[in-house]
């Protein structure tokens, strides 16, 4: 008899292990080792599921502007390219460049009103950093552009005009936020309510992209005019609650990959603010000796 490997029965699995975990989780003896218990276990499962391309950790995100986010609980970043700035090897004293960071997230045991404020907070400290972008001159039409490149990839791109590169207005050049939340603790009407609530706070901008709720269903964008979902809050005229029990963390899992794929950062140049001096260096003091080669 011919076996048949079915992915899609495998991914289940890990994500009913998860669900199992979440519970589990719960004995631990204080609410640090709760989350640091679920923490690992969600990036294990992510290292398992994700590019190998892409490396999964914890702590802030900075920029080079001086600005640094709160702490996050998952940072996907590139693994290749993107420097990584840890002291003592502490998730709590880990830095990421925000140009190599793919998408954050936070992992919450039970989404209630402290939780959910908690989730925008975090997720408003991240966008807020800006991505090093300057423009430059085409060599094709002599004109300014902002070069572009995907995740993992080293050489940036000019395409038309459209495809420059735009962190504020285009969601395909901004870091992803999730949150992956193992129950709901307060009724849909109160989630409703508050979410709707911190939107509106946030200006609309700055938000959480995606909740999944592992027992309970999802919470995303979605525009009503062409039938779809939104990644970001001004692609949409409303946000959705869903109510299911199954395929959450999948559907959290498909929409990273998507990201992964889709999304676009700076040049790699960018990476150079973080670890290089100024290339102007002024030479003071010292001894300057003539060599002689003849």
């Amino acid at each position: 008899m011919e076996q048949h490997f079915d992915s899609k029965e495998y991914i289940k699995h890990l994500a009913a292990e998860l669900i199992r975990n979440f519970a589990f989780s719960s004995s631990a003896t204080t609410p640090v080792l709760v989350g640091s218990a679920r923490e690992k276990e969600v990036i294990r499962k992510l290292e398992l599921l994700l590019p190998k391309s892409i490396a999964v950790g914890s702590g802030c995100v900075i920029d080079s502007y001086g600005k640094t986010s709160k702490q996050m609980d998952i940072v996907l970043y590139e693994k290749d390219l993107c420097p990584v700035f840890c002291i003592n090897e502490s998730a709590e004293t880990t830095y990421y460049p925000c140009e190599g960071v793919i998408a954050v997230g936070e992992i919450k045991s039970t989404l209630n009103t402290k939780e959910l404020e908690n989730i925008f907070d975090k997720a408003n400290s991240v966008k807020i950093l800006k991505r090093h972008s300057i423009p430059q001159k085409s060599q094709l039409s002599g004109d300014d552009f902002f070069a572009f490149r995907k995740y993992g990839v080293r050489t940036p791109f000019e395409g038309a005009k459209s495809e420059d590169f735009n962190q504020k207005n285009k969601s395909t050049d901004q870091i992803y936020c999730f949150a992956l939340c193992g129950e709901l603790g307060i009724t849909i009407q109160t989630l409703q309510t508050n979410f709707s609530k911190l939107l509106k706070e946030s200006n609309f901008e700055n938000e959480v992209n995606l909740i999944s709720i592992l027992n309970h269903g999802l919470i995303f964008y979605y525009n009503e005019n062409d039938n779809s979902i939104k990644n970001t809050v001004k692609e949409a005229d409303s946000f959705f609650i869903t109510a299911k029990r199954e395929n959450n963390f999948e559907f959290l899992l498909s929409t990273l990959h998507n990201i992964i794929n889709l999304n676009r950062t700076v040049d790699i140049s960018a990476y150079k603010r973080y670890i290089s001096l100024d290339d102007s260096l002024t030479l003071t003091g010292g001894i300057c000796e003539k060599i002689n080669i003849s």
